[in-house]
């Protein structure tokens, strides 16, 4: 009984970890192995231009043309299931080629996106001032990421309930209140006590 019961247990977790780590279908890619990286490209430039890869980001600009969009994307590195894993710190840009056109309204600066196609030859751009070589990805399927809504910080207090209690706490419950003696005075400035 117990074997049924532990090959059952592990059908399911293969199950729950497949589907976990499967990439969605336009991001799919027949030849996972092939798939060039971001950092690659960006170090061999043209050298590998025409292999398979797939890259993400967050996007920083939408530019329409006639016939199709490039939108330049501050790359990250992408997690199993091919959404981009946002940090503090970037591999760079790069700028992405579809034959399609993108609303800049959906398609919005700060959203995550994934790209699945061929490295096309790099490109000349300007960030600002600064003269910046693009690696391109022409891109055969794209994903655009739902937002994630921020998680709350929960912690558990483990302690003992007794040990919960402030104990040099001025309001701590089991500290009672101890009596003061107060003298009146009046405005001779003699107890009022003596007064007659």
């Amino acid at each position: 009984m117990k074997t049924i019961y532990a090959a059952v247990f592990s059908t399911l977790t293969a199950l729950v970890l497949v589907g976990c780590s499967s990439v969605p279908d336009e991001l799919a890619s027949d030849n996972e192995e092939a798939l060039v990286s971001y950092k690659a490209a960006k170090h061999q430039k043209n050298e590998v231009a025409g292999e398979p890869a797939r890259w993400g980001g967050v996007i920083a600009d939408v530019r329409n043309a006639e016939d199709h969009t490039v939108l330049e994307v501050v790359s990250f590195p992408l997690q199993r299931w091919g959404r981009p894993e946002v940090s503090d710190n970037s591999d760079g840009r790069f700028l992405a080629i579809v034959n399609d056109f993108v609303d800049p309204d959906v398609y919005q600066q700060g959203r995550a996106i994934s790209f699945v196609g061929t490295i096309g030859q790099t490109q000349q751009g300007k960030i600002d001032e600064y003269v910046y070589t693009y690696p391109v990805i022409e891109a055969t399927g794209y994903h655009l990421w739902k937002v994630e809504k921020q998680k709350s910080h929960v912690e558990v207090d483990y302690s003992p309930l007794w040990f919960r209690h402030n104990f040099y706490s001025p309001h701590y419950p089991y500290r009672y209140p101890v009596p003061v003696r107060v003298r009146v005075q009046d405005n001779s400035g003699t107890p009022a006590k003596n007064r007659n």
